[in-house]
């Protein structure tokens, strides 16, 4: 059965997860760059898509994502539609098609080689990554929607990137071995 998840605990789950992880620091994020780019252009095609995918929404994927992943680790599953508006759980996909074995079928083929994802040690190393990057994306998020309103984060990657994110609807991924 699955755990629903309240406001508190959707507030709560970014700092829990730093605490365990770490964070990506300002100024380091051209290390991550590999998984980055295709975490942030799977959003900005979902949001070139429909424009109700704002920051606010993108900043409820992260944290939903953040859920997902705990719930590898923790052996649960969350429901988050409770707190989650359903473009959340649109752009939570997105990103999700990014990196994560339990969700795209090409990652879990080019893992499997590499890792066994029965194992909660082998997914709390492999999922340390894609943690550091989500969150570092959900600070991002705050910060460029505080600057510009609530779509400052996609105006933001379509000033940066969009010229290198192509409108072929397909979520791009990248494995980190």
């Amino acid at each position: 059965m699955k755990e629903r998840v309240n406001q508190y605990k959707f507030d709560k789950i970014s700092s829990n997860m730093q605490k365990t992880f770490g964070t990506i620091r300002r100024g380091e994020e051209d290390s991550y760059d590999m998984l980055l780019f295709p975490m942030e252009g799977n959003m900005l095609k979902l949001y070139r898509e429909k424009k109700s995918r704002n920051g606010r929404r993108a900043q409820e994927a992260v944290r939903i994502c953040l859920f997902t992943i705990d719930g590898y680790l923790e052996g649960k599953e969350y429901d988050t539609t409770a707190v989650a508006a359903p473009e959340s759980q649109e752009l939570a996909h997105g990103l999700l098609m990014s990196f994560d074995p339990f969700t795209n079928d090409e990652v879990r083929n080019a893992l499997e080689e590499h890792l066994n994802l029965d194992s909660v040690e082998g997914l709390r190393v492999y999922y340390k990554v894609p943690v550091m990057c989500l969150l570092r994306i959900e600070k991002s998020i705050e910060l460029w929607n505080k600057e510009m309103g609530p779509e400052g984060y996609f105006l933001f990657l379509e000033e940066h990137m969009g010229s290198m994110v192509k409108d072929d609807g397909e979520m791009h991924y990248s494995v980190l071995l």
